[in-house]
Formats: C-alpha cells, sequence, structure tokens
C-alpha cells in the first residue's frame, strides 16, 4: 500500500488526474478498493484529517432492527387495545345467546392477557420511536433511508387493509340488515385505531418529503 500511495503521489505531482490513475491502475491489476484506499490516505494527508464515513453496515442492520422492533411492538399493542376494546364492548352489550357464567370467566382471562400485551409492547414501542427520532436528529440523512421507508409502507399497507376491510365488513352487515350497536361499536374500534396508525406514518413519510424537497 505504501508503494501505491507514493506511486500516486508521485504521479499527481507530475499531473495526472484521478481519473486516470484510477483507469490506469486497475489496468495493472490493482482491486478498486485498494486504489481508493491508497487516495483515501493521500487526501488524509492533505487535509489533515480522516475521510468522513456515512456509516457502515452494522448501522444500518442496527436501523433495521429498531424499525422493525417499532413495528413488532406496534402490531401487539394495537391489536391488544383491539382486543381489549372488543371485549368491554361485548361485556356493555352481551349477546343473549352466550352463556352468562362462561362469559364472565373468559372475560377477565382475556382481559389480563390484553392488559399485560399493553403494559409490556407500548413502553417498548414508545421507546423505539424516541431513540429512532434521536438517531434522526443527530443524522438527518436517516430519514430517508430505505429501512425507513419500507417499514413505513409496510404500516400504511396494514393499516389501509385493516380500514378497507372494516368498511367493506360494516356495508356487508349493513346491507344484510343485521347491524347492531354491538357490531357497529366494533368497527369504530377498528376504523380507529387503524385509521390513526395510517394518520401517524403518512405524516412520518410526508415530513421525510418535505425534508428531501427543502
Amino acid at each position: 500500500m505504501g508503494d501505491l500511495v507514493q506511486f500516486i503521489e508521485a504521479a499527481k505531482g507530475a499531473g495526472a488526474s484521478d481519473e486516470f490513475l484510477v483507469e490506469l491502475l486497475k489496468q495493472r491489476g490493482w482491486p478498486e478498493k485498494d486504489i481508493y484506499q491508497a487516495f483515501a490516505v493521500r487526501y488524509e494527508k492533505l487535509a489533515g484529517m480522516p475521510v468522513p464515513s456515512r456509516g457502515s453496515g452494522g448501522e444500518a442492520a442496527r436501523d433495521a432492527f429498531a424499525y422493525l422492533l417499532s413495528f413488532a411492538t406496534l402490531g401487539t399493542w394495537t391489536i391488544a387495545l383491539g382486543s381489549l376494546a372488543f371485549t368491554f364492548i361485548n361485556l356493555w352489550f352481551p349477546d343473549p345467546v352466550s352463556q352468562a357464567n362462561s362469559f364472565y370467566r373468559s372475560t377477565a382471562y382475556n382481559v389480563s392477557g390484553q392488559l399485560a400485551s399493553m403494559i409490556v409492547a407500548f413502553p417498548i414501542y414508545a421507546w423505539v420511536l424516541r431513540w429512532i427520532g434521536r438517531e434522526i436528529e443527530a443524522h438527518p440523512e436517516k430519514s430517508r433511508s430505505g429501512v425507513r421507508k419500507w417499514l413505513s409502507y409496510l404500516a400504511l399497507f396494514a393499516a389501509a387493509s385493516c380500514v378497507i376491510g372494516d368498511l367493506i365488513t360494516f356495508l356487508e352487515y349493513f346491507i344484510r340488515g343485521e347491524l347492531t350497536t354491538r357490531f357497529a361499536l366494533k368497527v369504530l374500534v377498528v376504523l380507529v385505531i387503524a385509521g390513526g396508525v395510517f394518520w401517524f406514518y403518512l405524516t412520518s413519510l410526508r415530513e421525510d418529503g418535505s425534508d428531501e424537497e427543502s
């Protein structure tokens, strides 16, 4: 590597361009990675500082882990929240056909599991979002990362699918004349939760877009 750096310095002193030296050294069998590393050594000496690095594969993997964790915990606590709301709707508007004893026993069983899921998943989701926000403040270019956009659009797709399926089911029961207060409230719960998730991630993507335009 030392000989390569010395040759580049001597050739640059004679007026050779970087592009010419890269092509010449590639033709002489030097790997492109070694060539650019030698150029980096030369320019670091001239600048008196190391070449800045945008990030490594490890950082990209860490970002992917954070976004996947946020997506997984989002699904966990939103499903638990919806199930909890369904449980209370069933309690407030009981189905006359259901057996009361088994219903109340299953209600206590379900509520404990739903609350446990929310108590664990929601704080993790909030903490991961806060961590991601701090990372974006420190490195604004991360707001335009492919991982962030892919998982944000995945969350949008899941939320939009829930909203569409919810409205289709509502319309189907309405046309049949089987719409009840109990069912309408469940439709509303799904609409509010899925619509809130959709709005949150759509707003996030719009903010990223405005950053790019500015």
